[in-house]
């Protein structure tokens, strides 16, 4: 290929890394993946083998470099989900399993601390619900169930930076990851009082540089890392940033009146302020450059419930579409198109980490069932529930500040009847952009701005294109309406049986 400039970004997320490569003009001109496997050595932990994450990493870097001449590659940009548990031993090689957000192993401490006070103290410093897959509690447990491994670490870091640390060798983090636990959410600088709250101020050692814009250029592809990808050795490399930050950069929702909803694995809702504002209905973290912040409302209630329903239930559709070379989600689209359904479904598959907006033990639910409903109208009404959790958040923000539009992204985006059916829920217009990965796109143009090219965040908007706007249809609004007003009154009801089992659960911990 033969594009004179070209920047890549690297997504690597919980259970897939993606990487694109795109032109000066932001056109994608290579999108290359691969899928990690999730380890469950134990119910509730949640792991990947990092060997595993580098050679996937750099076999996916090899199928670039063979299709574009590493030398037109100008800058490299890299992102990864938030929180979870990536460490450096004293001899500077990484810890063999990576510790993924999504994992409860810490919630064997919480009894052992005064839960309420530390979480009310830990939100006021940080601006976000204590999670037990931030790599604070993480540390914790370490502490407390295998002391020597945590007194083997010499540096934290996060799933990007230790992409980064292994391509480059440079080690640091950035503010957009650090303020999952570390920064002080006014500040945003290391916070030592939020180690002595949790109770492990020896750990504060363990962090790394910080750094405070995430396109700064800090290191270059070293002689190893060329051998293994065919980058260039020193080919430039960013800092990089917490996906979500990379997937609203991406989608161009940087404007008022703008957010960013993805809906990946998580349903994830973002925008953009200019002061932290905190509220225990979200999480406030730092963007990408000091005095910016990002306002998020993350669920595990999105791709993760239809990939569950599509897996456990539609077999002999996935047989069908691989016969016939279909994509099972083209087929499922087109057997739900027109399906009417009074069921009901709570998309709290994986439960809710951060417990918001129900209890953290909140359990997914078909409501509603009668003999005649069959999988195709259960499928209907899980497409719905997702989108009604999203109205949830939607409407929080609302409470503060005016939305007019949706840029919305991720694998649900590809769906146009999920993009038309969000859009009749929340009233609001839905806008998908020309890039297919946004997160990649996201801190590409990031690397564009380490190197100058862009002068600032606005400039992203100079790449994008709208390829579709969604809007509500005032036919359904009433329907909608009305079953999203049932949705809220199924999940209040049962917040109250899910809230009782959890204080069991404590009570029977203590004991």
């Amino acid at each position: 290929m033969g594009s004179s400039e070209v920047y890549l970004g690297i997504d690597s997320g919980q259970s897939k890394i993606k990487i694109a490569a795109f032109d000066e003009y932001g056109n994608q001109i290579m999108l290359v993946d691969e899928s990690l496997r999730i380890l469950t050595p134990k119910s509730g932990f949640y792991e990947i083998d990092v060997e595993e994450l580098w050679l996937k990493t750099r076999k996916l870097l090899r199928k670039i470099t063979r299709k574009i001449s590493p030398h037109n590659i100008k800058c490299i940009g890299i992102c990864g989900h938030a929180g979870g548990f990536y460490a450096l031993d004293y001899n500077l090689r990484p810890f063999k399993k990576g510790i993924l957000p999504i994992d409860e192993r810490a919630k064997s401490v919480i009894s052992k601390l005064d839960w309420e006070h530390v979480s009310k103290e830990f939100f006021k410093k940080t601006g976000m619900p204590l999670m037990t897959g931030f790599p604070i509690m993480i540390l914790r447990w370490l502490k407390e169930g295998e002391k020597q491994k945590y007194k083997g670490i010499k540096y934290i870091l996060s799933r990007k930076d230790l992409i980064r640390y292994l391509l480059t060798g440079e080690i640091s983090t950035d503010i957009s990851d650090a303020c999952f636990g570390f920064l002080n959410v006014y500040t945003q600088n290391y916070d030592k009082e939020i180690f002595e709250l949790i109770g492990i101020v020896d750990a504060f050692d363990y962090l790394p540089e910080l750094r405070t814009a995430s396109y700064e250029i800090v290191g270059h592809v070293s002689c190893e890392a060329s051998k293994e990808t065919g980058l260039n050795e020193g080919t430039p490399v960013i800092v990089g940033a917490h996906d979500a930050c990379c997937n609203l950069i991406g989608s161009g929702a940087i404007e008022s009146r703008s957010m960013c909803s993805a809906g990946g694995t998580w349903s994830i809702n973002m925008i953009l302020t200019d002061k932290p504002v905190l509220n225990m209905k979200w999480s406030c973290e730092s963007f990408i450059i000091k005095g910016k912040w990002m306002l998020e409302q993350y669920s595990p209630t999105a791709a993760i419930c239809l990939n569950w329903f599509i897996n456990n239930f539609l077999s002999e559709e996935i047989q069908k579409a691989k016969s016939n070379g279909a994509n099972i989600y083209d087929v499922i689209n087109e057997k739900i198109a027109n399906v009417e359904t009074h069921v009901i479904f709570l998309p709290f598959i994986m439960g809710l980490p951060s417990g918001y907006p129900y209890s953290s033990n909140a359990s997914a639910a078909f409501i509603g069932l009668r003999f005649e409903d069959d999988k195709v109208k259960l499928l209907r009404a899980l497409y719905e529930g997702i989108a009604f959790i999203k109205a949830v958040h939607i409407e929080e923000y609302e409470r503060f500040f005016p939305i007019e539009e949706i840029r919305f992204t991720g694998g649900m985006a590809k769906s146009n009847i999920f993009c038309q059916l969000l859009a009749d829920i929340t009233g609001k217009n839905v806008l998908t952009v020309d890039k297919e990965e946004t997160g990649c796109f996201g801190v590409a143009f990031l690397g564009m701005m380490g190197l100058g090219y862009a002068k600032e965040l606005k400039d992203v908007l100079q790449y994008l294109k709208i390829s579709r706007i969604y809007q509500p249809r005032r036919e359904y609004s009433n329907t909608y309406n009305s079953k999203y007003i049932l949705f809220k009154k199924c999940c209040l009801v049962l917040d109250g049986i899910w809230s009782m089992i959890e204080e069991m659960k404590k009570k029977e911990m203590v004991k």
